[in-house]
């Protein structure tokens, strides 16, 4: 056997020792069914005295400020991508420009999806909150 292939056994031997010491020194704390139920107890009691309520009030604020970070993100990937795709377009054989015309159409339909959703979920906020 070579150098590498010992090298490797000897390390392969040494962290099998290694993991069957560490297995072997773990304890397992077990506890009863009663032992359970009275943790179990204790925990949705403390749950029942330190529950609040729910405020509602800044929720929508936030949701309509998630939506504009999210069309923004979108805005500006829309924007890296056009860029490309129209230097690509200058720079190709007319084959290619064939098959990017098709990519653009794809590109446009994306822009109509992002900005849709933006204002459809416009639309949807303004009415929840009168509500």
């Amino acid at each position: 056997m070579n150098l590498v292939k010992k090298s490797l056994l000897i390390i392969s031997l040494f962290l099998l020792i290694i993991n069957i010491v560490i297995a072997n020194t773990y304890e397992v704390e077990a506890l009863t069914l009663k032992e359970m139920q009275e943790k179990t107890e204790e925990f949705l009691t403390t749950g029942k005295e330190e529950s609040g309520s729910i405020k509602t009030d800044g929720i929508f604020d936030d949701l309509v400020g998630m939506g504009s970070i999210l069309t923004t993100i979108g805005a500006g990937v829309m924007v890296a991508v056009t860029l490309y795709m129209g230097i690509r377009f200058i720079t190709a054989t007319p084959e290619a420009q064939a098959k990017l015309k098709q990519q653009l159409i794809g590109l446009v339909v994306a822009g109509f999806v992002i900005f849709g959703a933006y204002f459809i979920w416009k639309i949807v906020i303004n009415i929840v909150e009168k509500f």
